[in-house]
């Protein structure tokens, strides 16, 4: 996403149980991966996930900035447990995260939450607003050697408009180690049949001052058909280089509000009394097509064309 005011609350909203993959390619052999997953449960949505950034094999250097022979490298890697839930138009989620940095021999260790809220009960322009506040890194010091240093306390603050059908624009503040950055975005999504494509553009200020102006743009893809989705990101840092970021994703299962085995999502025959048997669309079976329904069915496996009653037996012609 180019605009990340979304945050732990996100979840609350989901219908299906989902798995996403993700991997970037920064500048300067550096990578990034993420897998997550999250589903119904307790109530509300649950969820893990797990990230590693990965710097790769970097030069060594003495104090007069002599390259050496030798290399090393450093690493971030973070485990994480999520719950979310909404009511009404308000949703609430949070985080908990183990994070381990290494530099070389050295490693490092803390434990963190992210808080979210979400409020989708706003009108603008006669149009529906969702406003969100998500609070993250609240948590322990890591420790390097005999140095400590705290995570940065990260407070995201945005809201998201569709101002014409199809086009949303999005736009969030992000404060972080006594700086402000601001990001906005637009995107718009076309259905081509089966397939729905959404064309991103966005910018951001975080590196304007130390990159330039063009290090502020970022583009982005993304296509969804049935239970799939990809998207691809891209983003220019000037001189750095550029960063690519894919990600595909999987929607499956979902509640089953009848208990019969079949996704609401698929079901064409909602309230399928419980312990009923149905077929793959959550239909009850006749298995004697008799029009009767197996459950209902007191005399099962009637010869075809035989005339029955409400209780599938067959009619008494005296």
């Amino acid at each position: 996403l180019l605009v990340d005011f979304a945050n732990q609350a996100r979840a609350a909203g989901m219908e299906r149980d989902e798995l996403s993959m993700t991997h970037a390619l920064w500048f300067e052999d550096i990578t990034y991966s993420n897998i997550a997953y999250a589903r119904h449960g307790l109530g509300g949505t649950i969820g893990a996930a797990f990230n590693i950034l990965n710097t790769g094999d970097i030069q060594k250097a003495d104090n007069t900035g002599l390259r050496l022979s030798e290399k090393y490298s450093m690493s971030d890697t973070m485990g994480l447990v999520s719950y979310a839930r909404g009511r009404g138009d308000l949703a609430l989620g949070a985080n908990l995260k183990y994070i381990s940095s290494s530099l070389e021999s050295e490693s490092a260790h803390s434990y963190a939450m992210d808080i979210g809220a979400l409020y989708k009960g706003l009108r603008f322009w006669n149009r529906d607003v969702t406003a969100g506040l998500s609070v993250q890194n609240i948590g322990t010091k890591a420790k390097y050697v005999s140095d400590r240093f705290s995570l940065p306390v990260i407070v995201r603050a945005g809201g998201s408009l569709e101002i014409l059908k199809n086009l949303l624009l999005a736009s969030d503040l992000v404060y972080v180690e006594k700086t402000a950055n601001l990001h906005a975005g637009a995107e718009y999504t076309r259905n081509l049949g089966a397939v729905a494509l959404a064309v991103r553009a966005g910018y951001k200020n975080d590196t304007v001052k130390e990159l330039g102006a063009l290090s502020g743009l970022t583009a982005g893809l993304g296509i969804k058909w049935n239970d799939y989705q990809f998207d691809y990101a891209w983003n220019s840092f000037t001189d750095l280089g550029i960063t690519h970021r894919i990600s595909v994703g999987i929607k499956f299962g979902g509640p089953d509000a009848d208990g019969d085995g079949v996704a609401d999502y698929l079901d064409r025959c909602p309230g399928t009394p419980r312990g009923a048997a149905v077929d793959a669309a959550g239909c009850p079976l006749y298995t004697d097509k008799d029009g009767v329904a197996d459950y209902l069915d007191k005399c099962p496996n009637t010869p075809a064309g035989t005339a029955v009653d409400a209780a599938g037996c067959p009619l008494d012609n005296d």
